[in-house]
């Protein structure tokens, strides 16, 4: 009987070990189901919907994501530039846009630790309400740790290796909705010490 209990227990712990192992797992290499890409940018459709699964709502809570509903919001993030490399301090970048067709947007530079990166420059976003705009709408930023002549600019500095930019769309229009033309196209300007 002691043996049964004790192949019981350690069959629990097996088991135990193994669901946590996968759940970490999961949520550590995974931004979750649902996920879908546009270009270089990522959305997960499943954000603010009841329709998200476990593992889905164990990441938009661990990024602390408090996530509307599609119809009132859509976010999408961009961690790559055009050639699939992680986006990088060292390296100056332009994000251009025709009009947004929606409410409001707005455009948020993380850190790899997906907090606002550190420094005094007061410019870790762009939003519709700011961001100075061409005569149809469209709108050009600069994004690189020294401002330089840029109309709308998004600092990088001390930002480092891996940083993500998050746009935020409010109450999109219909038109807007999987649209892939309708998102900002990055382009890298420069990059020090690459060749």
């Amino acid at each position: 009987m002691w043996r049964r209990a004790a192949a019981w227990a350690a069959a629990l712990a097996v088991g135990a070990a193994l669901g946590l192992a996968s759940a970490w797992a999961a949520l550590a290499f995974t931004r979750g189901g649902g996920a879908e890409t546009y270009g270089p940018w990522s959305h997960n459709r499943h954000a603010g919907s009841v329709a998200a699964d476990p593992y889905t709502r164990a990441v938009i809570a661990r990024e602390g994501l408090l996530a509307l509903s599609a119809r009132e919001a859509l976010y999408f993030n961009l961690a790559e530039d055009e050639s699939g490399r992680a986006l990088d301090e060292s390296c100056i970048y332009e994000l251009s846009a025709p009009r947004l067709a929606a409410r409001w947007w707005s455009v948020t530079l993380y850190g790899a630790d997906d907090f606002l990166v550190q420094n005094t420059d007061h410019a870790p976003s762009i939003d519709a309400s700011r961001a100075l705009t061409n005569a149809s709408g469209g709108w050009r930023a600069r994004i690189s740790p020294v401002r330089g002549d840029a109309a709308n600019w998004l600092s990088s500095r001390n930002a480092g290796r891996g940083f993500t930019l998050m746009l935020r769309i409010y109450n999109p229009e219909q038109r807007f909705r999987r649209s892939e033309e309708t998102l900002p196209a990055l382009t890298t300007v420069s990059c020090a010490g690459r060749a």
